[in-house]
């Protein structure tokens, strides 16, 4: 698992974590959390997570609030 920090969170259950030294964060979406809600989620909370690589580029799956 990597650890991130989220970095925004939008309107339709999504969102995006920056993670090590990626300029680029990473999408994540509200189906991919675990153990957590979408609403319990804020800017700059700390999570762990794994991610896919997709036709749109990669993005985080089994996202977890630390």
């Amino acid at each position: 698992m990597v650890d991130g920090t989220i970095t925004e969170l939008g309107e339709r259950n999504s969102g995006t974590i920056k993670h090590g030294k990626s300029k680029e964060p990473m999408f994540f979406h509200a189906d991919s959390l675990v153990g957590t809600t979408f609403s319990e989620l804020h800017v700059g909370d700390s999570v762990c997570f794994d991610f896919t690589e997709s036709k749109k580029g990669a993005y985080a799956t089994r996202v977890q609030k630390r």
